[in-house]
């Protein structure tokens, strides 16, 4: 893949990742939680509001990284968001695995993929300041 179309695949698989899970975190938390084996108490509307509240800005910066695909202007924060979301997300889950023991292998597999993700936002964002282009 050449280097200027590595940042805008980042762009495109981070973003349509997080409006994904962003939007069926907000639309439905009870069943995108149970695909991974979470079982959310369907009666408990404190809990399902904090669920949904998760899911808006999971939904933001998929949505941003979308945006900055068609607006050039955007690319940088875009790339640079995503990088310490997802990055963010990878190591504390992979904290949470030191403290709390090894969760289900779908868990593990989701915190390989977010810290992958992570990493290649930020090779994104660094490769295209390199090129000196207004990202």
């Amino acid at each position: 893949m050449s280097r200027s179309l590595f940042p805008s695949a980042a762009l495109l698989v981070s973003g349509v990742i997080a409006v994904l899970i962003g939007a069926g975190i907000v639309l439905n938390p009870v069943g995108f939680h149970a695909t991974a084996g979470i079982h959310l108490g369907a009666g408990d509307s404190a809990l399902l509001n904090e669920m949904r509240a998760a899911g808006g800005p999971i939904l933001a910066i998929g949505l941003l990284a979308l945006a900055a695909l068609f607006a050039r202007r955007f690319r940088a924060v875009a790339l640079t968001a995503s990088a310490f979301f997802y990055t963010g997300y990878g190591l504390a889950r992979f904290a949470s695995l030191m403290v709390d023991g090894v969760p289900d292998q779908m868990m593990v597999w989701i915190t390989l993929l977010e810290l992958v993700v992570g990493a290649a936002c930020f090779i994104g964002a660094a490769s295209s300041q390199r090129r000196g282009a207004a990202v």
